[in-house]
């Protein structure tokens, strides 16, 4: 177990070193630049925990004025409805001379 742990380190002692030589930084630099990707990474998860809030607050007032408005859709459904049968039997009669008039033969 003890040499897993020490090959474990070594290795990642090795990568670490590695990795400073390949992007050419100090590891003061690494250190500065690796703190400020992780405070840009929660500040951004603060932000986006913000406007997932806001978005749930956004979603639940919609929620109610649609609850609020159903009232009103179902009677404007009810008086098309109420119109549609009152003026379907004149669609009736017009659609009836239209295809009479459409079916006629021309006199040649």
């Amino acid at each position: 177990m003890k040499r897993f742990f020490t090959t474990t380190l070594l290795t990642a002692g090795v990568a670490f070193a590695w990795h400073l030589i390949d992007t050419k930084q100090t590891p003061a630099a690494f250190v500065k630049n690796t703190a400020k990707f992780v405070q840009d990474k929660q500040a951004a998860a603060s932000v986006f925990q913000e406007k997932q809030t806001a978005f749930k607050s956004a979603l639940d007032r919609f929620q109610t004025e649609l609850d609020r408005t159903q009232p009103v859709i179902d009677d404007i459904k009810k008086d098309v409805d109420q119109f549609q049968f009152k003026i379907q039997p004149h669609l009736d009669i017009i659609s009836q001379h239209t295809d009479r008039f459409n079916h006629d033969d021309p006199v040649n």
